[in-house]
Order: C-alpha cells, then structure tokens, then sequence
C-alpha cells in the first residue's frame, strides 16, 4: 500500500537519499509531487565528486527548495577520499598489515569498499544519530525494479518507491528526467554515475575520464604514485597504475571496450 501524506505514520521521519543519479533523482522528485512524506533529503558529498555533479546538486537544490519548499541537507566525512586510501592501517587482523596504507579497493577482493563505509554509511549514520536521535524513521532509496533482488535485503526501515509506488526501471527513469529536462549532463559520457575515481569503474570510464576528465585522471595518478612510496600496489584497474594504461588509453578505438560498469558496489545507500 502506497505511503502518502494523509497516511504519514505518526512519530516516524522520513528520509530520501539522493546520489545525482538518474534513479534517486527520479524518485525525489516523484514522491515530493505525489505529496509523499519527506522530512529530510540527505546527499553524501564523499569529497570526490566531478565538479559537474556539484554544480549538478546546487540546481537540484534551487528547484526542490523553489517548487516544494524542501532543501537538501549535505553530508560530509571527516577524513577525504584521498586521504581514506592514504592513511595508514593501526590495528588489522592481520598484524603485518599494521603501518601500511589502507590501499585501494579491489572489485571482487573484499567483502564491502571501504571507502564507501567510510566516506557514505559513516556520515549518513552520524548525522542521523544527531539529528534524529531516537525517533523512529524509515528511508527511501532509489532501487529500480531492475534491482529487486538487491531490495530483498532490506533491513526494516527502507522503502523502494521505484519499485513499491511507482514501478519504474532504470530506462524509466532516464525518460521521466529527459522529459522533465532534469538530466545530469554526466551521462552524456558514463553509463552510472557515482565517485570520479570509484575503483570499481570499468575500462571504458578510466578511458573517458583520460580523454574527457583529464585533471581528474592525474589526481588518481598521483594517488596510485603516493601508494607505491608506501609500498602498497594496489592500483585503481588491474595490475598495473593509470600512468601506463594512458599508453593504451591514447589509441583510442583500437582499445577493447567491450566491459561494462559493475553495478554491484551498493553505492546507492
């Protein structure tokens, strides 16, 4: 059954998250002119962010304040994404690991992205132990019925409007931000958005980011340069560092971009 104003459950607060994706976007957007409960809309600013996706959130945030009357509250870590990869390890498991940077993530190699705890599921929970405290409260999250499986794991206080009120896929909501002329100009190069240097990215966003984001690209080089001093090889794609795939990115249409984006680094919530 369908969660609307006149229905809102007493005591409890509602929170919708926003990345500046096409899918959490499409959902704010639709439960606040469906007169949905919304008391707060939260958007994790994990500290790598394209300057596009920034200037991106100021729009949306002029618009829902201007239309609905509702601002967007902005989260933010205590430590930077650089400085997430740089830091160093004081206690592990394993105690060799000691003293080391905490590195980079590996896709597949470990069981959640560290960064995406520390620099997203950290702030949002802090902010809500401030902020809500001890109320109750439920949160929307912009799952597509592209994504019901990943739906199924929910804890108890999430809904997934895309799915549960309006049934709509990832291309459904592509067409409803076209047609409002909301879309994030993002997506004219990259399938997903997300972090500028999520190491979960495939080929073919490392080559766009060389070729379109060039800045971009060298600050990763330079992060993957601070990591070998500290002996740790751990590099965003693959087995060897960003400044030696620019020899394949430069040939352009003879590199293979047959991959696509993983979609399984949870980066919604």
């Amino acid at each position: 059954m369908k969660e609307n104003k006149a229905m809102r459950q007493k005591g409890i607060i509602y929170i919708a998250t926003i990345s500046g994706g096409k899918d959490s976007t499409a959902m704010c957007d639709l439960l606040l002119k469906n007169d949905y409960p919304v008391d707060y809309i939260i958007f994790n600013d994990t500290t790598n962010e394209f300057k596009e996706m920034y200037e991106y959130i100021e729009k949306l945030k002029i618009y829902f304040k201007s239309r609905y009357g509702k601002e967007i509250t902005v989260t933010t870590p205590n430590v930077n994404f650089s400085n997430s990869i740089l830091r160093k390890v004081k206690r592990s498991a394993t105690l060799s690991r000691n003293g080391q940077a905490v590195g980079i993530p590996v896709p597949k190699g470990e069981a959640m992205c560290h960064l995406r705890k520390t620099l997203k599921i950290n702030p949002t929970e802090s902010w809500i132990r401030k902020n809500i405290k001890n109320q109750e409260y439920k949160i929307y999250i912009g799952f597509t019925t592209d994504e019901k499986g990943r739906a199924n794991n929910s804890k108890g206080n999430e809904i997934y409007p895309l799915i549960d009120f309006f049934d709509m896929s990832e291309k459904d909501c592509k067409h409803y931000l076209s047609k409002q002329e909301m879309e994030n100009p993002l997506y004219k190069h990259f399938i997903r958005t997300g972090c500028k240097l999520c190491p979960y990215k495939s080929e073919t966003d490392w080559w766009k980011l060389y070729n379109y984001f060039p800045e971009d690209y060298k600050e990763a080089v330079e992060i993957e340069k601070s990591l070998e001093k500290q002996k740790e090889y751990k590099y965003f794609l693959g087995m060897k560092p960003l400044a030696q795939w620019a020899n394949n990115f430069k040939q352009g249409s003879l590199f293979d971009f047959s991959d696509e984006p993983l979609k399984d680094c949870f980066c919604k919530i």
